[in-house]
C-alpha cells in the first residue's frame, strides 16, 4: 500500500508524555516535502491538540469518538488496544505506526511501535491493570512486529532482556522537547523563589519523598515547593509531614503555563525511581533552570552532565542536592550552562527523520 497510517488516537486534551510524543512526532513528519500519503486516526477528544492536521494535502483524517481518549482512563487505554487490533485487520499489508505499547497490533508484520518504558513491569503493585498486558502479550506482539522503537537505550536493554525481539528490527531514537516559547530569563533575573516539580503524580515519581526532603531544608531557603501535573493530589497532602515551607498543589497545566513555569523556577527537581526518557529535566534546561535529577534508569544517559544526580530512596541525598543547587553559585551556572548544550542536542525533527528511516526498513519487508 502506498500509504503510512499514524495511529494518534493516544492524544487527549490534556496530553501526557506519550500524547507529547506523538503530537509532536507526527507534526514534524507531515511537514517534510516527502511524496508519501499519510492515514491519521485521532478521537475525537484530541482535535484541538491535532489541528494542524487540517493544513497538509497529503493527509486522510479519521475521527473516532472520544471515549477512546488516555482522558478516560482504563476504559480508554482499553479501547485503543482494541481498537489498533482493527486497524491490523482493516490494513494487513500497510505500514502502521503506534506510538506506545497500549496501541500495539498483536499480530501485525509491517507495524512500527514505540515502547517508551517497562514500568508495569518493574512497578507491578501500581499497575494492576497492565502488569498481565504486559507480562503475558506485550512480547508476542514485538517479537512479531515489523520495528519496535525505544526512547533510549536503557529502555532497549530491558526489552532485550525481557521479550528477546530481533536485534536486527531495533531502534533508538531519542525523543525531542518543545523549546521555549518566551526569551529565556537569565538566572539572575529569576525572582519567583520555587522550587519545581512537574510531571504525573503517580507513585514512581516519588513526589512524596520530594515533599519530606524539602520540608528538611525549608527552614534554609526562601523558597516553596510548587508540585505541577495530575494525579491523586490528597494522598500526597496526607503523606506530607507538615513543618517548615510552603508545598502548593496546582494540578495539571497547559503547554503555556509549564513553559512560564519552567522560565522563572529558581530550581527543577525530579526524582522519579525510574524514567524511560524524562521529557521535563530537558524542557527545564532549555529554559535555563537548574536541574536536580535521580540516577536511575535512563536518566544519566538523557540528562548525561547537565544535571545534579541523587539516590530517589534518599532523602539526605535529594535535600542535599536542591541545597547545593540553590546556594551554590558555581554549581548553578554550570548545570544552567551546561542545560543549554544537552537540551539542544534533542529535537524532534531529528526524531522524525530517524523515525522515517524505521519506517522505510519496514516497508522492505512489504515487497
Amino acid at each position: 500500500m502506498d500509504f503510512i497510517l499514524l495511529n494518534a488516537t493516544c492524544v487527549g486534551e490534556k496530553p501526557d508524555g506519550i500524547a507529547v510524543y506523538c503530537r509532536e512526532l507526527v507534526q514534524r513528519l507531515l511537514a517534510k516535502k516527502q511524496n508519501k500519503h499519510y492515514i491519521v486516526y485521532i478521537n475525537s477528544k484530541g482535535i484541538n491538540e491535532m489541528s494542524f492536521l487540517t493544513q497538509k494535502r497529503n493527509v486522510t483524517i479519521y475521527i473516532i469518538p472520544g471515549w477512546f481518549s488516555p482522558d478516560h482512563g482504563f476504559i480508554g487505554h482499553l479501547l485503543r488496544l482494541l481498537f489498533s487490533q482493527y486497524l491490523a485487520l482493516r490494513f494487513p499489508r500497510a505500514i502502521i505506526f503506534n506510538p506506545s505499547p497500549l496501541e500495539v497490533a498483536l499480530r501485525h508484520r509491517y507495524q512500527a511501535v514505540m515502547v517508551h518504558d517497562l514500568i508495569p513491569l518493574l512497578f507491578p503493585d501500581d499497575h494492576r491493570k497492565q502488569i498481565h498486558f504486559y507480562k503475558y502479550l506485550l512480547g508476542s506482539a514485538l517479537r512479531y512486529a515489523g520495528a519496535v522503537i525505544t526512547p533510549s537505550n536503557h529502555t532497549m536493554k530491558m526489552i532485550k532482556k525481557q521479550f528477546h525481539p530481533e536485534v536486527g528490527k531495533l531502534f533508538t531514537i531519542h525523543n525531542g522537547i518543545k523549546l521555549p516559547d518566551t526569551k529565556t530569563l537569565n538566572d539572575t533575573k529569576r525572582k519567583e523563589n520555587f522550587i519545581l516539580y512537574l510531571g504525573r503524580l503517580s507513585p514512581t515519581k516519588n513526589v512524596a519523598g520530594l515533599i519530606n526532603a524539602y520540608r528538611e531544608i525549608a527552614d534554609q531557603v526562601p523558597h516553596k515547593l510548587v508540585i505541577a501535573g495530575s494525579g491523586d493530589i490528597e494522598i500526597l497532602k496526607n503523606s506530607d509531614p507538615g513543618g517548615q515551607g510552603i508545598v502548593e498543589f496546582i494540578g495539571y497545566v497547559s503547554d503555556e503555563k509549564v513553559d512560564k513555569l519552567l522560565t522563572t523556577a529558581a530550581l527543577f527537581v525530579f526524582p522519579t525511581f525510574y524514567e524511560g526518557f524524562g521529557f521535563p529535566p530537558l524542557e527545564a534546561m532549555a529554559r535555563g533552570c537548574p536541574v536536580v535529577v535521580s540516577n536511575v534508569a535512563s536518566l544519566p544517559e538523557i540528562c548525561g552532565e547537565a544535571a545534579l544526580y541523587v539516590d530517589p530512596r534518599s532523602l539526605d541525598s535529594i535535600a542535599d542536592a536542591m541545597i547545593k543547587a540553590i546556594k551554590n553559585e558555581s554549581i548553578r551556572t554550570n548545570l544552567i550552562q551546561n542545560g543549554y548544550e544537552r537540551a539542544n542536542q534533542f529535537t524532534w525533527q531529528r526524531s522524525a527523520d530517524k523515525h522515517l528511516k524505521v519506517f522505510d526498513f519496514v516497508q522492505k519487508g512489504i515487497k
